[in-house]
């Protein structure tokens, strides 16, 4: 007999539900005022475009796909073309695309688990920190996880699988509609991020388990239904994302994007993007080996290979891509559904009642979230954000100073190139000293050889200013400038401005220095 009824299950599922709004309603608030740098250049690349100057960096240079998020810049432009409120229209699209990606979190729990349990893979996501904080960013982040959920969610309903009922779970008829979405979801992927398209090998493999376990004339009902969502596929994904690929080989002239040959492969960073994401999931991993050690479906690929794949892929990036574990948000999204089933397959061999089962799962995933998922520290986060809101100030002042004391046409070395150009005068001329918005340097002949291009900058562009992020600089995040500095670049400019953070943390107390050419007028 189930002593759990309906009614009070329901009732547990809306007070999970309405501690998870209460809980993310107050870190969003707390952490509003955060916007990252970075998000400036995705939105500078947006106003080049509806201002009639196409995806280029500057006028007169060689296009260069320095931003990573073709369709989040596409909403930017329009979001500009519309007159809306820039920063805040995006953070209002980031906060509605974290609502969906918690509802495609939880209807794909629904597979699995009853109202009650799908609950809290939901709590256990919502909990972890880097969720807000993306959130609140300006960049693509929760939309592109939203985008992830649909598509898994989408892939397991279009191959039978339904919402979990009182009955056991059993595979219905396969669902076109469904396979649809499931193509649409992958294109967007693939178009809001270049590393979207690894997605499709998860898909590819659970495809591939499903028909060799159904067998194929069972499964797909015969020849026509095949031949559909063949037609379906390529309509929905191979076509138009075909065309979008030949476009921007054809416009950038490269196969990969700038900011992904600048940033996916740094000598000396093995493993540590990866360590980061294990020291946050490993809790989750242990948590699902008895649902993975079980017998069971086809599912359990589209929960695990994801991390798997994104591991592999960012095993030797650059670590302040993934800060907070921007990129692996999504696979961490679906680990947290994977360390439910977990506990829960482990808890059925104490024979529990259907009633203890569900609390006692419940009761322990609780305790997994608050001991072991780095939560939101409300104060914190209000603080943290302070902190950034300060480096935007003096982001701000530096451009002011640009616009106000720099000559028309001045060429300027900038060493933080997101919220600073999108602020300065149009007519200046930036030089990103990172390779993700400089053309040369993403060049095997400057690439490999950072004190080639140094000489080129030193002995022949001869910038007449100089922005220098003095905490990157001294931790050896900023190799360009770092190779000037030995080279005695500054040695021909004077400080103009000294920009002190007003952060309380113990972090660098120059955060900005501004240098201008003793030459210069």
């Amino acid at each position: 007999m189930n002593f759990l009824s309906s009614r009070k299950e329901l009732w547990l599922t809306y007070f999970l539900a309405a501690y998870c709004a209460y809980y993310l309603i107050n870190s969003l608030a707390a952490a509003w005022g955060f916007t990252t740098d970075d998000a400036y250049i995705s939105w500078f690349y947006a106003r080049q475009l509806v201002h009639g100057h196409g995806l280029h960096w500057q006028d007169m240079m060689p296009a260069v796909e320095g931003y990573s998020n073709f369709l989040w810049v596409m909403l930017a432009a329009l979001v500009i073309k519309l007159q809306w409120p820039l920063v805040l229209s995006i953070k209002w699209i980031s906060v509605i695309s974290l609502g969906m990606g918690l509802t495609y979190l939880y209807r794909l729990s629904r597979l699995f688990f009853s109202p009650l349990l799908a609950m809290l893979p939901v709590l256990l996501f919502s909990h972890y920190t880097g969720v807000v904080w993306w959130t609140v960013s300006g960049l693509e982040s929760t939309f592109f996880c939203a985008l992830a959920l649909l598509l898994i969610w989408q892939c397991a309903a279009a191959f039978g699988y339904v919402m979990l009922s009182a009955s056991p779970m059993t595979s219905s008829k396969n669902s076109t509609p469904a396979w649809i979405m499931t193509n649409i979801a992958l294109l967007l992927l693939g178009l809001t991020r270049f590393e979207g398209l690894v997605w499709l090998l998860p898909v590819a493999i659970f495809s591939v388990c499903q028909l060799q376990k159904e067998g194929l004339t069972r499964f797909v009902h015969g020849y026509k239904t095949l031949c559909l969502w063949g037609m379906v596929t390529f309509c929905c994904f191979v076509l138009p994302y075909t065309i979008y690929f030949v476009w921007r080989l054809e416009y950038f002239g490269h196969w990969i994007p700038n900011s992904y040959l600048c940033k996916a492969m740094v000598p000396g960073q093995i493993g540590v993007v990866d360590l980061d994401y294990l020291h946050i999931a490993i809790a989750l991993i242990v948590a699902s080996l008895p649902y993975f050690l079980s017998r069971k479906d086809c599912r359990h690929l589209l929960l695990w290979l994801p991390s798997l794949f994104y591991g592999v892929m960012l095993w030797q990036a650059d670590p302040l891509l993934a800060y907070h574990l921007r990129f692996f948000l999504a696979p961490l999204a679906l680990f947290s559904l994977a360390a439910v089933l977990g506990v829960y397959q482990f808890l059925q061999y104490f024979k529990f009642s259907q009633w203890d089962l569900k609390l006692m799962t419940g009761f322990v995933s609780i305790i997994l979230t608050f001991a072991i998922i780095p939560g939101n520290n409300f104060a914190h986060l209000h603080t943290t954000a302070a902190e950034y809101q300060g480096r935007n100030h003096n982001r701000m002042m530096i451009s002011k100073i640009l616009n106000e004391q720099a000559s028309t046409g001045a060429t300027v070395l900038l060493d933080d190139c997101g919220m600073i150009l999108f602020h300065a005068r149009p007519d200046l001329h930036f030089i990103d000293s990172q390779c993700l918005n400089n053309a040369p340097l993403a060049q095997a002949i400057y690439h490999n050889n950072l004190a080639l291009y140094a000489d080129h900058l030193q002995q022949e562009v001869k910038p007449e200013w100089v922005v220098v992020n003095q905490p990157a600089l001294a931790v050896h995040l900023s190799l360009l400038m770092e190779t000037l500095v030995q080279k005695q670049f500054l040695s021909e400019y004077q400080v103009v401005a000294t920009l002190r953070s007003r952060a309380t943390s113990m972090e660098a107390m120059d955060h900005y220095l501004l240098y201008k050419r003793r030459s210069a007028s």
